[in-house]
C-alpha cells in the first residue's frame, strides 16, 4: 500500500513538473517566435537614403526600413511638432509680433522666410500655414517663442510631447530644425552645429500621432497655394504633387526637410488602393539634389507595398 501510494506521489509530482515546463518555457518561447516572426515582418528595403521607413497609417504597423532607429538631423521636418503645438496651445486669431532676432533669423539668405518684420504683428494661423507650406523658418521660430517665451522654453515642451508618445530618439533645439547658430540670440545652451535629430521610425510614429490628434493639419499640407502678407505662391505641396501625378501612388501632402548638413529628407503621406501609408526618407541626397528626395520616396513604396 505504502509502494502504492509513494508511486502515486511521484506520478503526481512528475505531473506538476511536466503542467510547470509547459506553462513557463513554452511561453517565454513562444514569446521570442513572435517578436522574431514580428522582426522578420518587416522588409528590408534598399535606398540611397541613409534612413527609410513605410508605415500603414490605418493600421500603425511598419511595414519596411532601413536603419529605421538611427537617429538623423531632420531639418525643417521639424516644423509638424512645431505646428501641432501650435493647433494644440494657441488661438489661430492670436496676434504675434516677431521678435527682432526673428526677423534677422528671416534675413539669412541660405534659410527659408517670409521675412517677418517685427515692427508687426501675424495672425498664428498665417504664421502657421507659412512655417507648413513654405518652410518658413522665422515663421517658425516667431511660433515658438509666442507659446513658450523662448527657444530654451519651447524645446522643452517638444521634448516632454516626444517623451510622451515615446519618441525616444528625438533630440530638439529649435522650432525650425535649424542649426543651434542660426537661431542666433535665441539659440539654446548646446553646440552651434546642433540639429534637431530623431530616427525614421520615430518620424513616422510623430507624424502618425500628429495627424490623429489634429486633423487639420493634414488639410493644411494639402494645399496647393499659400496667400502670405498679401503674396500668393505655391507652396511646398506642389513639388510633391508634380512629381507623384504620373505614379500609381496619390501623395496628399506632408513635410520637405533641407539643410547643408542633413541634405535632403521627407515625410510623405500617401493613398494607394485605399490604404493609407506615411513615408519617411532622411538623408535621401546633398541638399542641392531635392528630386531624390522623392525618388527614393516612389523607390520604397514599390519595394513595400
Amino acid at each position: 500500500m505504502s509502494t502504492i501510494i509513494v508511486m502515486k506521489k511521484s506520478g503526481l509530482l512528475a505531473a506538476i513538473c511536466i503542467v510547470t515546463l509547459n506553462i513557463v518555457f513554452p511561453v517565454n518561447g513562444q514569446q521570442q517566435i513572435q517578436a522574431s516572426e514580428k522582426k522578420k515582418s518587416i522588409k528590408k528595403i534598399t535606398t540611397t537614403a541613409k534612413a527609410a521607413v513605410v508605415m500603414n497609417a490605418d493600421t500603425d504597423k511598419i511595414l519596411s526600413e532601413k536603419n529605421a532607429h538611427k537617429p538623423l538631423a531632420i531639418a525643417s521636418i521639424s516644423k509638424l511638432m512645431t505646428s501641432y503645438l501650435v493647433l494644440k496651445r494657441l488661438p489661430l486669431d492670436t496676434q504675434v509680433q516677431p521678435s527682432s532676432n526673428t526677423m534677422e533669423i528671416g534675413e539669412e539668405s541660405n534659410l527659408a522666410s517670409v521675412d517677418l518684420d517685427s515692427n508687426q504683428t501675424y495672425s498664428a494661423d498665417e504664421l502657421l500655414r507659412a512655417a507648413l507650406q513654405l518652410s518658413a523658418n522665422d515663421a517658425a521660430i516667431a511660433l515658438g517663442d509666442q507659446i513658450s517665451g523662448s527657444q530654451t522654453k519651447f524645446v522643452k515642451l517638444m521634448t516632454k510631447t516626444s517623451k510622451s508618445w515615446g519618441l525616444t530618439s528625438a533630440q530638439w533645439y529649435n522650432a525650425a530644425g535649424i542649426r543651434n547658430d542660426e537661431a542666433m540670440d535665441d539659440g539654446v545652451k548646446a553646440p552651434d552645429n546642433a540639429e534637431n535629430k530623431m530616427s525614421a521610425v520615430d518620424v513616422a510614429v510623430m507624424t502618425d500621432n500628429i495627424l490623429k490628434k489634429t486633423p487639420r493639419l493634414k488639410r493644411i499640407v494639402h494645399q496647393s497655394q499659400n496667400q502670405f502678407d498679401g503674396v500668393t505662391q505655391d507652396s511646398n505641396y506642389v513639388l510633391m504633387k508634380n512629381y507623384f501625378k504620373n505614379t500609381k501612388y496619390t501623395v496628399t501632402g506632408a513635410k520637405l526637410g533641407i539643410s547643408v548638413k542633413s541634405g535632403v529628407s521627407y515625410v510623405g503621406l500617401f493613398t494607394y488602393k485605399g490604404k493609407h501609408y506615411i513615408t519617411v526618407v532622411l538623408h535621401a541626397d546633398q541638399y542641392t539634389n531635392l528630386s531624390a528626395v522623392f525618388r527614393e520616396t516612389k523607390r520604397i513604396l514599390n519595394q513595400t507595398i
